[in-house]
C-alpha cells in the first residue's frame, strides 16, 4: 500500500494532549495556517497582523519538564509546541499535514519513509537533518521507562537514507502512527543539546528547539519566558516571518478563580482555563474572547490493581456504581462536558453512543463489596492535586458519595508535580487525574490500558485488550478499528482500574488584543500566528 503526501505551503496546526488536573475540563488551544515562501522582515510589514508585543499567559500548574521523552503533563506541552517542531501535525479536521516532513510515503506496509525540509537549524545553529531525527527516534526507543516507548513499540528501527530521507521500519502495519508522531513522540530536537543537558536536559532546555519560540529563562513556580526565533523557517501567506510576538511569560496559577481574576483584570492575556463558575462571566465580559468547543479529554481518577484493597475488582466496580457522574457534572462542574463511561469521547470516531454500563446505583455497589474479599469497611486515600478549589470539590464530592456505599475514602493533597511522580512510580492507591485526549483512539486507549502502557500506572492487565488493541493498531480500516475500541473499552469499563466521571471541552480564553488565535479541538496554545491588536 502506497500513501503519499506533500506540500509547499504548510499549514501548522499543533493538537496535541496529556495528562492533566481534573479539572482542566477546559482548556484553551491554537491554530497557526501558514504559508509562502517570500521572507520579509517583521518590522518593515505595512499591512496584516502587527509585529512585535510580549504577552503574559496563565497556565494551570507549572511546567513539570521541558524533555518530551519523560513528559506526562499537559502544561509541558503548552510550552513545547512553541519551542519545538515535530515531523507531521493534525490540522482542525484531524488531518496529518506536513511539519518537518514535507511528505512521506509507504514502500511497504512496514517501510515508511519522510522527506525532510532542509536549511532548517536548531536554535543553538546545529542543523536538523535526518541523524537529528534519528537521534531523537533512538532516544524513545532504547528508553523502555520512558511514557513514549509504548507509543513507538511496533517501530524496530528509524535510519537515515540521506540528509533530508528517514525511514521508519515497523514490526507490522501501525496504523496510528502518523498521529502519534504529531505528538511528544514526534518532537525534534538537537541532539547537542541534549546530550549536554543529559539526565538534567528537561530542567536546562535551552536552544533546544526549531520552533518559533525560544526558552530565556525558567524560575520553577514563579514563570517561565520564551522569545521570538528570528531564525524560524515559516512564513505567513504574504511571506512575512513568524512570530509576529516578541516574547511570552508562562505564569502558573493553580487556583482557577484567581486564574480567571487576571484574565479580567489584563493582567494575563491568556488563560489556559476557565473555571467552571466564571464560564458565564467571561461570555458576558466584552473585554474578554470566550470560546468552547466538544474535546477528546476523559476526566475522573485511576486506582492502583496492584494494592489492597483497589486490587480486588469488586472493590473497583463498587466505587465505579457508588460515584455519581450526573451530581459531579451538575454541580461541580456546572454542566460544562458530558458525562463519560469510557476513554472514547462523543466526539471520536469511534465513539460507541449505546454503551452505558454504569449509572449511580448504591445497592449495586454494596452488592459488589458483598462480593469482594476485603473484610470490615473498605477504605483509601487519592491524591488530590492542590492549591485548586475546584479538584478539592469535586474529590469531597466523590468522597460523600462513595460514604453512602459504605466506603470510606480519605483525600490527601499534592502538588501536581508530585502526584505525576508518585503515580508513575506506582506509589498511590488512586489519584484524580484526567487525560486531554488524542484524535487517534490509540492515544486514548494503548499507552493507558495495555500491559506496560506508557501511562498505565494503574497497572491494569487485560490479555483480551491487550489483542484487541493490538489488532486495532496494525489495520487501517476505520470500522475495523472502531469494532476493536468499542470492544476493548467495554472491557476497560467493568475492569475499573480507571473510574471515568466525564468528557470535558476546550475553549479560548483570552483578552479581545490577542489576535488570530482560533479555536480548534486542543489542549494546545501554539503562539505561531498570534497577534496583538
Amino acid at each position: 500500500m502506497l500513501f503519499h503526501i506533500s506540500s509547499n505551503r504548510p499549514n501548522v496546526f499543533h493538537l496535541h494532549r496529556s495528562i492533566v488536573p481534573v479539572f482542566l475540563a477546559f482548556t484553551i488551544f491554537m491554530l497557526v495556517a501558514c504559508g509562502g515562501t517570500t521572507s520579509t522582515n517583521p518590522s518593515s510589514q505595512s499591512s496584516g497582523p502587527k509585529s512585535g508585543g510580549d504577552i503574559k499567559v496563565a497556565l494551570n500548574a507549572d511546567v513539570v519538564t521541558l524533555d518530551p521523552l519523560k513528559s506526562t503533563a499537559l502544561v509541558d506541552r503548552q510550552v513545547m509546541l512553541n519551542i519545538y517542531d515535530t515531523l507531521v501535525q493534525v490540522d482542525e479536521h484531524n488531518n496529518i499535514v506536513p511539519d518537518l516532513a514535507t511528505s512521506w510515503s509507504y514502500k511497504t506496509p512496514t517501510q515508511l519513509i519522510f522527506t525532510l525540509r532542509t536549511g532548517i537549524k536548531f536554535h543553538d545553529g546545529t542543523p536538523l537533518n535526518a541523524q537529528a531525527v534519528v537521534f531523537n527516534m533512538d532516544r524513545i526507543l532504547k528508553t523502555i521507562a520512558s511514557p513514549r516507548h509504548s507509543e513507538l513499540v511496533t517501530v524496530t528501527e528509524v535510519s537515515a537514507i540521506d540528509a533530508s530521507h528517514v525511514q521508519f521500519t515497523l514490526k507490522a502495519p501501525f496504523a496510528p502512527l502518523l498521529a502519534t508522531l504529531s505528538d511528544r513522540s514526534g518532537m525534534i530536537l538537537s541532539p547537542a543539546v541534549v546530550q549536554k543537558g543529559g539526565d538534567n536536559f528537561g530542567s536546562a532546555a535551552l536552544d533546544a528547539g526549531s520552533g518559533a519560540f525560544s526558552v530565556v529563562e525558567w524560575v520553577k513556580n514563579d514563570h517561565l519566558t520564551v522569545k521570538r526565533y528570528p531564525g524560524y523557517w515559516l512564513k505567513d501567506s504574504q511571506g512575512n516571518s513568524l512570530p509576529y510576538l516578541q516574547s511570552i511569560r508562562y505564569r502558573p496559577i493553580t487556583d482557577g478563580t484567581v486564574e480567571y481574576n487576571n484574565l479580567e483584570t489584563g493582567t494575563v492575556d491568556v488563560a489556559d482555563t476557565v473555571d467552571p463558575n466564571s464560564v458565564a462571566s467571561a461570555k458576558a465580559n466584552p473585554g474578554l474572547i470566550y470560546k468552547q468547543a466538544p474535546g477528546l479529554s476523559f476526566f475522573g481518577f485511576q486506582l492502583n490493581t496492584q494494592v489492597a484493597p483497589l486490587n480486588d475488582v469488586h472493590v473497583r466496580r463498587a466505587i465505579a456504581w457508588a460515584t455519581n457522574r450526573q451530581e459531579i457534572l451538575t454541580s461541580v462542574l456546572k454542566g460544562i462536558g458530558v458525562l463519560a463511561q469510557g476513554p472514547i469521547a462523543p466526539s471520536s470516531w469511534a465513539f460507541n453512543s449505546s454503551f452505558a454500563p454504569y449509572s449511580y446505583d448504591v445497592n449495586k455497589a454494596k452488592a459488589e463489596l458483598a462480593q469482594a474479599k476485603t473484610s470490615g469497611t473498605v477504605s483509601f486515600s487519592m491524591l488530590v492535586p492542590s492549591g485548586s478549589p475546584l479538584n478539592l470539590q469535586e474529590a469531597q464530592f466523590i468522597q460523600a458519595e462513595l460514604q453512602t456505599a459504605g466506603i470510606a475514602m480519605k483525600i490527601q493533597q499534592q502538588t501536581f508535580a508530585t502526584i505525576l511522580s508518585n503515580t508513575q512510580a506506582h506509589n498511590f492507591q488512586a489519584a484524580l487525574i484526567g487525560w486531554s485526549g488524542r484524535p487517534d483512539p490509540d492515544g486514548n486507549l494503548y499507552s493507558w490500558f495495555h500491559t506496560g502502557g506508557g501511562n498505565n500506572n494503574m497497572l491494569y492487565s487485560n490479555p483480551t485488550v491487550d489483542k484487541l488493541l493490538e489488532d486495532a493498531r496494525a489495520t487501517s480500516d476505520q470500522a475495523q478499528r472502531s469494532a476493536a475500541y468499542q470492544k476493548a473499552e467495554q472491557i476497560i469499563v467493568q475492569d475499573a482500574s480507571y473510574i471515568f466521571i466525564n468528557h470535558g471541552v476546550v475553549v479560548q480564553a483570552s483578552t479581545t488584543k490577542i489576535k488570530n488565535f482560533t479555536l480548534l479541538p486542543t489542549g494546545i496554545m501554539v503562539f505561531t500566528a498570534v497577534s496583538l491588536a
